[in-house]
């Protein structure tokens, strides 16, 4: 995605280290992941505009949530 597209800046992320309080507080963002703590099972819940879309697991959470991002941003702004 190059430059920052017009309205982005009104764009909330939220990325949470707990996947206790990550969910409620990932609802009320525009996107949302909860991230697995050390000792916990890798999977994240995503939230896109207070709805679970998805829940990413194994080693590609951070790469698949930036896919999900972009889209985002492609598709809103």
């Amino acid at each position: 995605m190059e430059g920052n597209p017009a309205g982005v800046e009104t764009m909330t992320v939220a990325v949470m280290g707990c996947v206790v309080n990550g969910p409620g507080e990932s609802k009320h963002s525009s996107i949302g992941i909860s991230l697995p703590g050390a000792s916990e099972e890798p999977k994240a819940p995503v939230y896109v505009d207070g709805r679970l879309l998805t829940t990413l697991k194994g080693n590609r959470i951070v790469a698949e949530f930036i896919d999900i991002l972009n889209d985002y941003v492609t598709a809103h702004y």
